[in-house]
């Protein structure tokens, strides 16, 4: 466990309470919980889920009356300043449970003075807030985590809009290396969270940075040493893209997924790996495409996963 003592606070009537025990979850493994408050009129009826969950959650609940439309958010930024200013309390750290972007001026208050600012929020919360916390964690994620459903939610604005394997590139990009391009895995993960506070592998239907980086073995390769838990490194694979483009039809597309029939065998993609000027295009079976292979199909696999190849930079061409 990392050395934050988290000040976790909720706005009740901005998240349902449905994903409380996912949130608490996620900040468990992020460091210990010190203050947790859930803001909201809890007077209302529509805080009713909330009230089943104060008899078997740890929360304090915090009333506060709709007086004007800003009211919660009020009680919830001077509670976190009086957390800060008075220091009665151990913390070191905040967790703004929201998806309301007007709480990113207290993230960027709170960063001001030394604090790691956590935020949790839906898919498609304002990117001011996002990027104003150090690390930012979308619930659709940790919804996925408990129901173990292995899929994503798929909208253009969502943050696997961006190609996993760019994103990884950035990091790498604005990391130091040493003489041979190996790079500290963990220092790839803070390049990316700098750049990138919402990333998440599980946007991408991955467990961890780790996964990722194996399920491309043709564009990244990974060592590591013999200690237990191991060190890992990694660095990318230097080939002429041009000797992997290949031609094919789509197979199928549902949602954010999709295969690609190929000489070889059968293709997985993501909408993020078209071109960015097309992702917005309804696919559909029969589409040709071209595309560079970053991973071969293997007829031997064991899992459909091993058994698909992997494409990137796909375009439809007719």
């Amino acid at each position: 466990m990392s050395g934050h003592r988290f000040a976790v606070l909720v706005d009740g009537e901005n998240m349902s309470p449905r994903y409380l025990s996912a949130v608490m979850a996620e900040i468990n493994r992020a460091g210990e919980i010190i203050v947790c408050r859930v803001y909201g009129d809890w007077t209302d009826p529509h805080m009713g889920g909330w009230k089943e969950l104060l008899r078997t959650h740890p929360i304090r609940p915090v009333q506060q009356f709709r007086y004007g439309q800003n009211a919660t958010d009020g009680a919830l930024i001077m509670d976190a300043i009086e957390l800060v200013s008075t220091n009665r309390t151990p913390v070191n750290a905040f967790c703004i449970v929201s998806s309301d972007s007007d709480y990113y001026s207290l993230a960027l208050r709170l960063r001001e003075h030394g604090m790691y600012v956590m935020g949790i929020g839906r898919q498609g919360t304002k990117s001011i807030l996002v990027r104003s916390c150090n690390r930012f964690v979308y619930l659709e994620n940790l919804s996925l985590t408990i129901s173990s459903t292995g899929t994503v939610p798929g909208s253009p604005d969502s943050p696997g809009d961006v190609p996993v394997e760019e994103i990884v590139m950035a990091g790498y990009e604005a990391s130091d290396t040493d003489s041979d391009g190996w790079l500290l895995l963990a220092n790839l993960g803070q390049a990316i969270r700098r750049e990138y506070p919402d990333f998440d592998p599980r946007s991408y239907n991955y467990t961890n940075l780790l996964d990722i980086l194996r399920s491309y073995p043709d564009i990244f390769e990974v060592r590591s040493n013999d200690k237990t838990p191991p060190i890992y490194w990694m660095r990318p694979i230097t080939e002429d893209t041009e000797l992997r483009r290949k031609v094919g039809v789509i197979k199928r597309f549902v949602s954010n997924y999709g295969f690609i029939r190929a000489e070889g065998g059968d293709y997985f993609f993501t909408r993020a790996n078209l071109l960015s000027e097309q992702r917005r295009i309804q696919l559909k079976p029969g589409m040709t495409v071209k595309f560079v292979e970053i991973k071969a199909p293997d007829p031997n696999g064991e899992t459909s996963a091993d058994r698909n190849g992997r494409a990137r930079e796909v375009e439809v061409i007719s």
